[in-house]
């Protein structure tokens, strides 16, 4: 069941314990959003923590004040927290020596459950460089911080700990139509673009939950989170372009002529139709086997949502609202 047909604001599941949860979510923003309702739906006790103890917009339930310093061997932020069966990594963790930090002095306040306690490491599929076709196996590109980090939480932890590497994040206020013009603001950089990978944020909590549900499968191991479809970024830049609605300024409104830019690099490439083929797109990501594992199937798809967006437009032109 998607996150997105759950309510956003559900009823704080009572914890049986105020001392003890199933999972710890470290770092609540973006991702927590989407991850509470299904938390909910599957009955699966948690508390999160953010620097300032804040309430996150639209959900019901306080967080923990918690920053983590890899320089500090005090315990005593640690005894805010609760214990936990999983503890969910969201903040990025960098270089040698963080990862196992913040493991041990978790586990060390919290030693009951240390045994069996499950780590999750969220990441980025940019850790993954190179041409063609890339899957969780392909080497990952050790000069990235993050990258270290997480090779030491799972050299640490084994079957114990995973790493979610996701690839582009989008829902809720995040459009990658609104990405245009921070990654092309010329032609060449247009032309540089290649393949696009993304990951919407109910697909990521629904990852979440699979790796709480399905541990045996997904343990020890670097996976590779994202919609299962290779995005041509000249084919979405095409779509986006609306004349109509904006005067021909482009899809960000300014006056960058993406759709004028990409005619005129089809021409010079040779490329008859979009999308390109994948040969011409640089790097791919081969998703699949996460997906396997889990039992789960990504039900958030751009294209869809990106229909459903324009046939709404359309109905209130056609009738006269004005659109927003």
């Amino acid at each position: 069941m998607s996150a997105a047909s759950i309510a956003r604001n559900p009823r704080p599941v009572s914890n049986s314990s105020t001392n003890s949860v199933d999972l710890l979510v470290l770092g609540a923003g973006w991702t927590y959003t989407f991850l509470v309702p299904q938390l909910h739906h599957h009955k699966i006790t948690y508390q999160a923590t953010t620097r300032d103890g804040r309430r996150i917009p639209g959900l019901a339930k306080d967080t923990i004040p918690f920053t983590f310093d890899p320089a500090s061997n005090d315990p005593a932020p640690y005894r805010t927290l609760p214990s936990a069966g999983a503890v969910l990594i969201v903040f990025p963790l960098k270089g040698q020596g963080q990862s196992t930090r913040l493991v041990e002095m978790y586990d060390n306040v919290h030693k009951e459950e240390a045994c069996k306690r499950r780590w999750i490491q969220l990441g980025s599929t940019g850790v993954w460089k190179g041409e063609g076709w890339l899957d969780r196996r392909s080497p990952i590109d050790l000069s990235s911080e993050r990258a270290v980090a997480e090779e030491e939480l799972l050299a640490l932890m084994g079957k114990r700990a995973c790493i979610l590497n996701l690839a582009g994040l989008w829902g809720g206020e995040r459009n990658p139509r609104n990405w245009v013009s921070r990654v092309a603001k010329t032609k060449e950089d247009v032309k540089g673009k290649g393949a696009l990978h993304l990951a919407h944020g109910d697909d990521v909590a629904s990852a979440v939950v699979g790796c709480l549900e399905k541990w045996d499968g997904v343990g020890a191991g670097r996976w590779i989170v994202c919609d299962l479809r290779t995005w041509d970024w000249w084919d979405l830049i095409l779509g986006w372009e609306d004349g109509r609605k904006d005067g021909g300024r482009g899809v960000d409104g300014n006056n960058l002529e993406y759709g004028k830019w990409v005619l005129e690099l089809m021409e010079e490439q040779d490329v008859r139709a979009l999308p390109r083929g994948r040969e011409m797109l640089g790097r791919c990501l081969d998703g699949r086997e996460f997906w396997k594992k889990v039992g789960i199937v990504p039900n958030v798809d751009l294209a869809a949502r990106q229909l459903w967006c324009y046939q709404m437009f359309e109905k209130a032109d056609n009738i006269g609202f004005e659109t927003i």
